[in-house]
């Protein structure tokens, strides 16, 4: 299976020399500790990790309010000068640099808090920005995030889905196996057993007989017996056919649809 494109990756396919991936590169420790914060705050709140499509579309929202701090203030053309990220003197992370343009030096700062409270399913972040530098209000690589962000949901939904395919092709194979071995009588066992499915117990000849049913099968307890080992037999026949019989037929068309979906996958990656 196609792997996602990770957000090295998405950078790269950006220009590396804008001002926006240099700070980025420059802050990439920084991103690292607030992807694992927000994946601590995530176990805290649900008791389970990250799955790797959380992980990496967590990062790339990271990464995608970052540059929206960023590039509003910045131009493709300034030059960075001097970065630094650490903490604040309220817990929170702030990052200061100094970012040069047609050379005048501006100091820039952004304070990042943690934001959080009832429903929201991730820890995630807010920007104040202080800065002298002349707002441009860009969006360009802004946008690009967000479209990678859009983007990499279609690929996570296609992923589950494959995901799910293949684990009702792993099942369906150990029911095959399982299955394929049982005998008549444990057959006839597994049925009473499931509650959604039915057995019909046979009455015996004497029952038949008591209800004055006895003319239904001419009288004859030999053809009752008949009709009914044909009846049983019928009946687990059925059985076979869902439970073991039709399985390799589920798997084949499970692979299909994976390869359809594997196609869609292609031409978004």
């Amino acid at each position: 299976m196609n792997k996602i494109k990770s957000y090295t990756q998405f950078l790269n396919e950006s220009n590396s020399t804008n001002i926006v991936n240099v700070i980025l590169d420059a802050l990439e420790p920084t991103i690292v500790n607030m992807l694992s914060q927000s994946e601590t705050a995530y176990i805290k709140q649900f008791g389970k990790e990250f799955s790797k499509y959380e992980r990496e579309i967590t990062r790339l929202t990271l990464i995608y309010d970052m540059v929206k701090s960023i590039e509003a203030y910045t131009t493709p053309s300034d030059n960075l000068l001097s970065i630094n990220a650490g903490g604040s003197p309220k817990g929170n992370i702030e990052i200061t640099a100094q970012i040069q343009r047609e050379g005048v030096t501006y100091n820039f700062s952004t304070e990042v808090i943690y934001a959080g409270g009832y429903n929201i399913q991730r820890l995630h972040y807010r920007y104040i920005t202080k800065t002298s530098i002349p707002k441009t209000s860009s969006k360009t690589i802004t946008q690009e995030y967000s479209d990678k962000i859009k983007k990499m949901s279609k690929l996570e939904k296609i992923n589950d889905e494959i995901s799910m395919y293949e684990f009702r092709i792993k099942r369906a194979e150990e029911l095959y196996d399982k299955n394929s071995k049982l005998s008549d009588d444990q057959i006839i066992q597994a049925i009473k057993n499931d509650p959604k499915d039915s057995w019909y117990e046979w009455p015996t000849w004497k029952e038949i007989v008591k209800r004055d049913a006895a003319k239904n099968y001419n009288n004859d307890e030999s053809y009752y017996n008949d009709q009914r080992e044909e009846g049983i037999a019928k009946r687990i026949e059925s059985w076979k056919r869902i439970n073991v019989y039709d399985k390799p037929r589920n798997i084949a068309d499970y692979n299909k649809t994976i390869k359809k979906l594997q196609t869609k996958l292609d031409a978004l990656l």
